[in-house]
């Protein structure tokens, strides 16, 4: 049994039927929000390397000096001021560090920037990334040379207690020895695609009349069983290393007409080709790369995706809150209400006739009980006392018009969502006494973020 707690929250209230009394009916907590605890995870330990004055093997601005170095590529932190042991750098990348891949090489120190945000670290499947926390890094001293320890902030356990940083282990440290995709940013792309560009060339390979396609129509030509093929049709004149909008392009379809001539008929509806992988998300819309390939431009759908685990949830509090109350027909003494004879047409629905007259009500929705009950019991589907939910409608001349349907009420709250995947008893009715009458009082568990 779950334990209901009046909260001091204050919520809107809900207007009541005119027959009951206006009252705010005051939502109750059902569970309040858990809230996961902040943890540090870490990855890697790399060599930092920076600007020297006297620095005898260097790479531009990153002196090598003291690294490990060989011919296999060494992941170093290349920071552009002094560090200090007990520092932790973070913020964006490229700013104020970015990682190297050094090695030595017939020419001496080969030092190749890495473009995009990486790292070692793998969030445990219980842990959530922090809003703004992305992968730092910290600073200590082993045998006289300084070191970077790749470091997340994370929540374990669910959200946060706040919703932005900066952020304090509240637990020990976690060392990163498996779970999600490591933290990353990566670009990920699509199907390379065969590309039509602006432009006059020999007929056999235009489209349309102002579009050549040298590489769709030659492989067309050489594949005799292939019936169409995808193509991309940029807008205006490209070159090899352009970045493209879906503005800038048209998606087309080049099929057969005919022998060894061929016509482009445009999409319906544009389609990706992107690769999913697992743990990534796009951070960025799809752009198109204009790339050169064998005999002509091809183009490829490409987007950031950030790589690792997903942002820590919202915590929320589960609040039951309550509708308008409706009127009960007490037929817990009738075999089957629905049937009624001439002595009784109304049958137990008689105290209905007289609400909606009393209401001034043509019709209504009404809750029938076919057992007993009590105030405070709770009704619904698969609960302990069976019930209907039936619209009644007064008619000019004959019995009351009564029909069982599956009308649910109305409830809610000002920036929550109903907790749809609850129990069965999450939503339903619980019986009240206003005004000497009992009443079925609409309820539903409603999800509140904190925040």
């Amino acid at each position: 049994m779950i334990r209901r707690v009046w909260t001091s929250l204050v919520f809107a209230g809900f207007a009541l039927p005119a027959i009951a009394a206006a009252q705010s009916h005051q939502p109750q907590l059902v569970k309040p929000p858990e809230f996961g605890t902040v943890r540090e995870v870490t990855g890697d330990d790399l060599p930092v390397a920076a600007p020297r004055d006297r620095c005898k093997a260097s790479a531009g601005d990153l002196c090598a000096d003291g690294l490990p170095l060989s011919d296999k590529p060494l992941r170093v932190l290349f920071v552009n001021h002094p560090v200090a042991a007990g520092q932790r750098l973070s913020g964006p990348y490229g700013q104020d560090f970015r990682l190297y891949d050094v090695r030595r090489d017939a020419k001496g120190i080969d030092a190749r920037p890495v473009e995009l945000p990486t790292s070692d670290i793998q969030v445990p499947r219980d842990c959530y990334a922090l809003n703004g926390e992305d992968v730092g890094y910290g600073i200590i001293v082993r045998n006289g040379a300084a070191v970077a320890v790749e470091s997340q902030m994370v929540s374990c356990g669910g959200g946060p207690r706040d919703p932005h940083g900066p952020y304090m282990p509240e637990g020990n440290t976690i060392r990163s020895e498996g779970g999600r995709h490591v933290t990353e940013t990566l670009r990920v792309a699509g199907q390379r695609r065969y590309l039509a560009v602006p432009g006059q060339c020999d007929p056999q390979y235009s489209l349309r009349t102002t579009w050549c396609a040298v590489p769709a129509v030659t492989y067309m030509q050489a594949h005799p069983d292939e019936q169409e093929l995808d193509l991309v049709a940029a807008r205006n004149p490209v070159h090899a290393g352009d970045i493209l909008g879906d503005k800038d392009i048209d998606q087309w379809v080049l099929k057969r007409k005919g022998d060894n001539k061929f016509k482009a008929d445009g999409r319906w509806f544009k389609t990706s080709m992107m690769t999913a992988v697992d743990s990534c998300w796009a951070s960025e819309p799809i752009r198109w790369y204009v790339e050169p390939g064998e005999g002509g431009l091809f183009i490829t759908e490409k987007a950031l995706n950030r790589c690792g685990a997903p942002l820590a949830p919202v915590p929320a509090a589960t609040y039951e809150a309550y509708g308008d109350d409706l009127f009960i027909v007490d037929c817990s003494d009738t075999r089957d209400w629905r049937n009624r004879n001439e002595k009784s047409p109304d049958g137990c629905f008689a105290p209905a006739r007289d609400y909606l007259q009393r209401s001034r009500q043509k019709s209504a929705h009404v809750v029938v009980l076919n057992q007993r009950a009590r105030i405070d019991d709770h009704l619904y589907d698969g609960g302990y006392v069976s019930f209907d939910v039936a619209e009644v409608k007064l008619n000019d001349t004959g019995p009351l018009g009564v029909r069982r349907d599956g009308y649910s009420p109305y409830v809610g709250l000002p920036n929550c969502n109903p907790a749809d995947d609850g129990p069965a008893e999450s939503h339903g009715f619980v019986l009240v006494r206003s005004m000497g009458v009992m009443w079925a009082r609409p309820y539903r568990w409603m999800r509140c973020p904190v925040y």
